[in-house]
């Protein structure tokens, strides 16, 4: 859909998405998204848009200011925003950029920690994760097939974490097409309902486990172990307002060993047992 604003050009698109209850309880969430083709004319300058913004500059370059800081942005770059607060962003000379004003989950906290290593503004280098995920965000609504909620969550969250890791690692990690731990954490949401170990997590990435369990802390904040069981607690709870699974189903579903286990596991981390959750309005 494309939506007439000053500046943007007839051949790009916008589309917008109105999150189910679920989604804004348990996951990150788009509010739109879009491929902008802009020229010269193209500014945006707002007080407030109550979400967060990723935007990658394909080509072209531009202006983004916030929170009294302004940077020159140009092709490879990933903005991220604050948008809840003051911002201002614009080309001069044009740009096509790719983007997605997203919320929930743990926006805030994903952002404060990026924002606090390396500002609003992070140049890519070799790394495709953010340019992918937004285009395989946008494909599903181009074809009228918009990606499911939970699907969407895992891009805005795998591209989170690559800024992350990228502001972290700062140029050694910037200058490398393959991060582990952001490949682990794919490997682990495609694996999770099965046994994982720690040696089979670091042999996936050929890294050794000494020193792929301390890289993992060190960039995630939970060990490979505790990081699999988050997965599958994530799983369980949309599991347990969108089926009507049993308590026991799910356990085994998401890869617990018993339902005693997933009970426990999950109401040390929520302080809910499952079926409490799952009666529990959002």
């Amino acid at each position: 859909m494309y939506i007439i604003e000053k500046g943007v050009l007839n051949n790009s698109s916008i589309y917008f998405h109105t999150p189910s209850s679920i989604a804004r309880s348990i996951f990150f969430y788009i509010i739109c998204a879009g491929e902008f083709f802009c020229d010269g004319n193209y500014r945006v300058e707002r007080e407030t848009y109550h979400s967060y913004l990723i935007m990658y500059i394909k080509k072209g370059s531009g202006v983004v200011s916030a929170e009294n800081r302004t940077w020159q942005v140009n092709a490879n770059d990933v903005v991220i925003l604050n948008c809840h607060k003051p911002h201002l962003y614009y080309t001069k000379t044009g740009w096509d950029t790719l983007w997605v004003h997203f919320d929930g989950n743990s926006s805030k906290e994903f952002f404060e920690l990026i924002n606090s290593r390396t500002g609003n503004v992070l140049s890519l280098e070799d790394s495709i994760v953010v340019p992918h995920c937004l285009s395989m965000i946008l494909e599903g609504y181009r074809h009228n097939k918009p990606l499911p909620e939970a699907v969407v969550s895992c891009h805005i969250h795998r591209m989170l974490t690559e800024i992350l890791l990228l502001a972290s690692s700062g140029a050694e990690t910037q200058t490398r097409s393959i991060n582990p731990v952001l490949d682990a954490i794919t490997y682990i949401h495609a694996n999770f309902h099965r046994r994982v170990t720690l040696k089979e997590l670091a042999e996936s990435v050929k890294v050794s486990p000494y020193h792929f369990s301390r890289l993992f802390k060190k960039e995630t904040g939970y060990s490979p172990y505790e990081y699999v069981i988050k997965t599958r607690i994530d799983h369980a709870k949309v599991l347990l307002k969108k089926t009507d699974l049993s308590v026991k189903e799910i356990a085994y579903e998401v890869g617990f060993n018993s339902e005693s286990n997933f009970i426990n596991a999950f109401h040390s981390r929520l302080g809910l047992t499952p079926n409490e959750f799952r009666n529990t309005p959002v």
